[in-house]
């Protein structure tokens, strides 16, 4: 059997819904405001794949524990919003539309059943406290998920905003992307330069997402190393061996929170034990550091700024391996 394929949110429907429910249920309970701060650090987190993207939905979709009436709440919010469903998805026939999407299964069941589609697939999540019961339905899950279900399904045409449909348009006898209310063939789309120069950019950070984090943690660690050794050596007026130290010091701090974060993804919870680690396998750093130091200005003569600029370079990649290979190695 033959079957047309939608994403929902961005897709059909102008938005996402999953936000837009968000908000609604905040109009009606203003106690969710004190959940806003959390989310946002969850979502760095996320995005520092320190958590998953599951981690984050169900923090987000707690706050469904502040209502009794959930299920009412969702008819109520699409007799509001289903004015965004867009007007090419609404002058078509859903017979054979099977909508799959990331989003909470509870939310686009009404508007699915109102349009008469075929069958939805979403993400299995408890109306009643935000917990997924299934693995959040994105990207490869949404094949698996599909042909769970219709295993001998032909897939006739295949709708998405996102690229992170591109195993399903792959699977499609004809596939389109669609941006806002215009659509376009799957495989003649391109977007703007712009577009193009950030997917290039992003798939060569993928590549090699660990050095390419640690690149930039360590320039923003070097920054730190040097702004501070200039606030002891030029504010404070210490020699350079002691500035050195107290801007090693502050460094340290700095570099084993962003390393563990972003870079190594760490997940010890002996944070203070790793931390002693971190610190004690950088103190040869340090002793490299200062000898650096001592050989550009005392023998060289060079001046102590640009001295410490130049030796950050080796301590960068001195750092680089002790962090991946002794502190932070996978257990």
């Amino acid at each position: 059997m033959k079957y047309y394929i939608y994403d929902f949110d961005g897709t059909i429907y102008d938005g996402d819904s999953s936000v837009d429910f968000f908000k609604f249920c905040l109009s009606k309970n203003k106690k969710i405001i004190k959940l806003i701060p959390k989310i946002i650090i969850k979502y760095l987190s996320y995005k520092a794949k320190y958590i998953s993207i599951t981690d984050f939905k169900e923090y987000v979709f707690s706050f469904l524990k502040y209502f009794q009436d959930a299920e009412d709440l969702v008819y109520e919010f699409w007799s509001i919003n289903e004015r965004k469903i867009k007007k090419f998805y609404l002058d078509k026939e859903h017979s054979k539309d099977i909508i799959i999407s990331a989003s909470p299964e509870f939310l686009l069941k009404p508007i699915c059943q109102k349009l008469k589609v075929k069958d939805l697939i979403a993400s299995d999540v408890d109306i009643k406290n935000g917990k997924f019961t299934g693995k959040n339905n994105r990207g490869e899950i949404k094949v698996k998920n599909l042909y769970a279900k219709y295993p001998k399904i032909i897939i006739e045409e295949m709708y998405s905003d996102s690229m992170h449909d591109k195993p399903l348009f792959l699977l499609a006898n004809h596939s389109y992307i669609v941006k806002k209310n215009k659509i376009y063939d799957y495989d003649t789309y391109k977007p703007n330069f712009i577009k193009r120069f950030w997917n290039w950019g992003w798939g060569v950070y993928h590549k090699n997402e660990e050095l390419w984090n640690y690149l930039i943690v360590g320039a923003l660690t070097t920054l730190v190393s040097i702004l501070t050794y200039a606030l002891f050596a030029k504010g404070f007026k210490f020699n350079y061996v002691l500035s050195n130290i107290f801007s090693w010091i502050i460094t340290v701090i700095f570099a084993y929170f962003t390393n563990k974060w972003f870079v190594f993804h760490s997940r010890v919870k002996s944070i203070l034990k790793e931390f002693i680690s971190f610190a004690g396998s950088r103190i040869l750093t340090l002793i490299v550091d200062t000898g650096c130091m001592a050989l550009f200005i005392e023998l060289i003569h060079m001046n102590d700024l640009a001295a410490k600029f130049l030796d950050q370079f080796i301590i960068l990649v001195m750092n680089y391996g002790i962090s991946k290979f002794l502190v932070f190695r996978k257990k």
